[in-house]
């Protein structure tokens, strides 16, 4: 399987309309002095410098915009996660439209290069050449100026988007549970050291990406550890991409409760993501060599009512019960992705 990289780590910086207009007119002038050192009529020559300051300025302008247009991808080709990640993060519409705009201005800049190109080649004296292609620069500095709201827009939702983790495409387990019940362990547990930290828009703490052969494990700190009145809306957002990902949802309780929070708390939140997530869930109740049998059998009477796939008994610390359940998993999570 291939790796289902964040589509927009390509993305080039975004240079502004000052910036742009710098490198362009920089290259035009080191392509005039190329152009003074041949042996030419003075007339001939005027337009010939001038000529090619105009097409390389036309040049530099239209393929840097150009190179952003063709380095993003087009959102509604993306895989559903990513597309939901851009509305997230900057709205589809808001970045379709100012892609829209570098479009329109690459375009535009190469047909006036072009055509102020043949006007100098007509040009009658030196000083009118002059004056056409300073005519030729203020006028791709205005289309520069008449974008430049949309090229910060696309800056900005770069910034946002290069961050977004990159996954595989593998059956996938996403891991949810409060802070401390025992996620990290379990995934190293279950995955080796092959565990991946990558950075993620709405948590400082990162994403943690394992994998157990072929099945990808995704633990998100900071999104599916704490109850949905505490989320804004941009959270809850993210919570509801991650379905695109999820193949199946590992919940894990700690029955010790050392975690900080009770059994009816952590069975509160497991409703709540039970709710939030279109595909069937699992639980792990971790810690089990911290408690009795009587606590390990009051946690299940809890979660009787619920419709569960499978419930299994573990203690990621001590090991116990983790081939177990690393094959149920595995199992359960190959047959929901064949079937997708």
């Amino acid at each position: 399987m291939g790796r289902e990289a964040n589509p927009f780590k390509k993305m080039p910086t975004i240079l502004m309309p000052d910036e742009l207009m710098a490198k362009a007119l920089r290259r035009g002038e080191r392509v005039a002095s190329e152009m003074r050192q041949k042996d030419l009529p003075w007339l001939l020559k005027a337009r010939f410098v001038e000529e090619h300051k105009v097409r390389t300025i036309a040049s530099v302008v239209a393929d840097n915009l150009q190179k952003v247009i063709d380095k993003t991808p087009p959102v509604r080709k993306l895989p559903k996660f990513y597309q939901e990640m851009v509305e997230v993060l900057v709205g589809i519409d808001d970045f379709k439209k100012s892609m829209g705009a570098f479009k329109w201005a690459s375009e535009i800049v190469k047909k006036l290069g072009n055509d102020y190109a043949k006007k100098i080649r007509r040009a009658k004296t030196p000083q009118q050449a002059g004056k056409l292609r300073k005519e030729f620069v203020g006028r791709v500095k205005s289309i520069l100026e008449q974008i430049h709201p949309e090229m910060a827009f696309v800056a900005v939702a770069r910034e946002k988007l290069k961050d977004l983790p990159t996954f595989k495409d593998l059956p996938t387990v996403v891991i949810a549970g409060y802070p401390n019940v025992g996620k990290s362990t379990l995934l190293k547990k279950l995955t080796g050291a092959d565990v991946e930290i990558n950075s993620y828009p709405f948590t400082t703490k990162g994403i943690n990406v394992g994998y157990m052969e072929e099945i990808q494990m995704v633990d998100t700190p900071g999104l599916l550890d704490r109850p949905l009145y505490e989320r804004n809306d941009i959270e809850l957002q993210a919570i509801l991409a991650l379905n695109y990902l999820a193949n199946l949802v590992l919940f894990i309780i700690d029955a010790s409760e050392f975690c900080g929070y009770t059994i009816d708390e952590q069975i509160n939140l497991f409703k709540e993501i039970r709710e939030l997530f279109k595909v069937p869930i699992v639980v792990a109740i971790n810690k089990i060599d911290l408690v009795d049998e009587e606590r390990i059998k009051e946690v299940e009477d809890k979660l009787k009512d619920f419709e569960i796939e499978a419930i299994y008994k573990i203690s990621a610390d001590k090991g116990i019960g983790l081939e177990e359940l690393k094959k149920g998993i595995k199992k359960l999570a190959l047959e929901l992705y064949s079937a997708k």
